[in-house]
């Protein structure tokens, strides 16, 4: 449902139901190794669909052409939502999948883009863009039936905050262009832990990218992306170890 506020303003109301099947991967009873981090999967036959109840409201604001500013609000209800779980085995490590009881997560996400001719003529052709979450959500989990390291946690690849930002230039025939982006997220688990492991957490990473797109004949046009400027690595750790790092 969409509320016209005036000619530059809207009020945006959603509600839906969606459902996640498991993978096959995730369902296949078979071990097998990952290439990156050499741990031993195994399929859980028995992992249900997952099903989820989303609800938002948007304020969107347009004060010119090409530039907006939004407000969002959302919550989300899973039943059945599939975690990807660290087995506290005496052997070799094992990764399987189970379903949660439940979930919640809710937040707000902030989103804003505006050309910078305001501030200098000469800025004009440049374009400023910034997008930010926060959430929270919170797992329930059955614990008759698992032995979690932490039953008071986030759901499992859930970040507190994402920030998104960039800069965007076009050239005035609009046959050039170029494009700067800074990512950060807050960290999040990849697989929770059964007990004594902790659980296994992926660490922010500051990362800044470049792309530039230029024009090589009449009709074809070529881009260069230059990516992870900041040589930020790929850092999960379980406890005070660091399982995995790599750029």
């Amino acid at each position: 449902l969409t509320y016209r506020v005036n000619d530059n303003q809207n009020l945006r109301f959603a509600a839906s139901r969606t459902l996640s099947r498991p993978e096959y991967r995730e369902l296949a009873p078979l071990l097998f190794r990952e290439v990156i981090g050499f741990d031993n999967v195994l399929g859980n036959a028995s992992l249900k669909r997952a099903l989820i109840s989303n609800a938002d409201v948007r304020w969107e604001v347009y004060p010119s052409a090409g530039e907006g500013f939004s407000v969002s609000l959302f919550a989300k209800r899973f039943t059945n939502p599939i975690e990807r779980v660290y087995l506290g085995t005496s052997g070799t490590r094992i990764i399987t999948f189970v379903n949660a009881l439940g979930a919640d997560n809710y937040g707000i996400e902030l989103e804003l883009r505006k050309n910078l001719g305001s501030l200098s003529e000469s800025l004009r052709p440049v374009t400023f863009f910034s997008n930010a979450t926060l959430n929270q959500s919170k797992i329930r989990i059955d614990q008759t039936s698992a032995s979690v390291t932490n039953a008071e946690r986030r759901m499992v690849g859930q970040s507190p905050y994402v920030f998104n930002s960039g800069l965007t230039w076009s050239s005035p025939s609009g046959n050039w262009s170029a494009t700067a982006l800074y990512n950060v997220f807050g960290e999040r688990i990849t697989e929770a832990g059964e007990i004594p492991l902790p659980d296994v957490v992926e660490k922010p990473r500051h990362v800044v990218d470049l792309s530039l797109r230029f024009p090589i004949a009449e009709s074809f046009t070529a881009r260069i992306d230059a990516r992870n400027l900041t040589n930020a690595p790929f850092r999960f750790v379980q406890g005070p170890v660091t399982r995995e790092r790599y750029l």
